[in-house]
């Protein structure tokens, strides 16, 4: 009946153990457990698992692939400094934080997630472009990223409320934008 983990601060945990089992799991919180590589294939058993939260943890590389946790809503990754990818969690996702992490691209398939409102991306040198996102996002960040242009479809997001590009040094021009921001 386990719902709830937070292995923070576990600064010398290097892995997960085996959560094959803990499948009412509904929030996963790691925080600071700086020596943590890469999370288990087993995450891919927490079907009720809603809310993922990484943060500071530096050594972190691998987030497997295909797994799909359907019940997941809530993503937060931040300072994440040697994470390059993730991989598609779900298309349930509401809200997704990006922090602090080397990720380089996208999936193509957040397109797809259509339940994303709050889509963001910041601090992030390694992110060079965005070609991705899908049209429900209302809350869209991606301040102190390199990204250089922002796909000529947003003018299609009728939804979007906030457009967040500041500190983006190699931006060189904006699209039309949607009506919705004016």
């Amino acid at each position: 009946n386990l719902k709830k983990m937070d292995l923070s601060r576990s600064v010398h945990l290097k892995e997960l153990p085996d959560l094959s089992n803990a499948t009412n799991l509904e929030r996963l919180e790691l925080g600071d457990c700086m020596a943590l590589v890469e999370l288990p294939t087993s995450i891919g058993n927490l079907h009720k698992l809603e809310n993922l939260v990484m943060s500071n943890c530096i050594s972190l590389e691998v987030i497997p692939t295909h797994i799909n946790l359907a019940s997941l809503e809530q993503i937060t990754m931040t300072g994440c400094s040697r994470l390059k990818t993730f991989p598609d969690f779900s298309t349930n996702i509401e809200r997704l934080l990006l922090r602090g992490t080397s990720v380089e691209e996208v999936p193509a398939s957040i397109r797809h997630w259509s339940r994303l409102s709050d889509f963001c991306i910041n601090d992030n040198g390694s992110l060079k472009s965005l070609t991705h996102f899908p049209e429900r996002v209302e809350l869209l960040t991606l301040s102190y990223t390199d990204i250089e242009t922002i796909p000529d479809c947003i003018k299609g997001f009728h939804g979007l409320k906030s457009l967040d590009v500041a500190g983006c040094r190699k931006l060189t021009s904006l699209p039309e934008l949607p009506m919705s921001l004016g």
